[in-house]
């Protein structure tokens, strides 16, 4: 169990990493609110004030669990921002694409192109028009 002491210290360096608390007004629940990005403590009230007040009380909550382990382990996980990569997934390193520009052309054009070989055509024919 964490003593008022230790709690009183990680607060203090909980609030120099927050910095200043400067609440804004969020419409959507007709509350002063102030959160960080560095903690997953938020605060909301009626007034600026209420929340400058009673934001430093809930981060102390967050500490003192923090500081006993009764945190849910997803709380603070860091998560690589892989979360569907499989091992081997994906394009075989030291292959490419050739690449591609999307287009628009009339729909008659875009099907004459959806035929086998008509890409084929299309490039020996501006290969033509290139050399002339």
């Amino acid at each position: 169990m964490a003593t008022a002491k230790e709690i009183k210290e990680h607060l203090k360096l909980a609030l120099q990493e927050v910095g200043p608390i400067n609440p804004w007004f969020d419409t959507e629940v007709n509350e002063w609110i102030f959160r960080h990005t560095a903690y997953p403590v938020e605060y909301g009230g009626n007034s600026a004030e209420e929340v400058i007040k009673n934001y430093p009380k809930y981060l102390k909550e967050f500490i003192k669990h923090r500081l006993d382990n009764k945190l849910n382990p997803l709380t603070e996980k860091k998560t690589t921002g892989h979360g569907g990569k499989r091992e081997g997934a994906g394009r075989p390193h030291g292959t490419s694409k050739e690449h591609k520009t999307r287009i628009y052309v009339p729909d008659d054009i875009a099907s004459w192109m959806k035929h086998p070989g008509a890409i084929e055509q299309l490039r020996k024919l501006m290969g033509r028009q290139l050399r002339a």
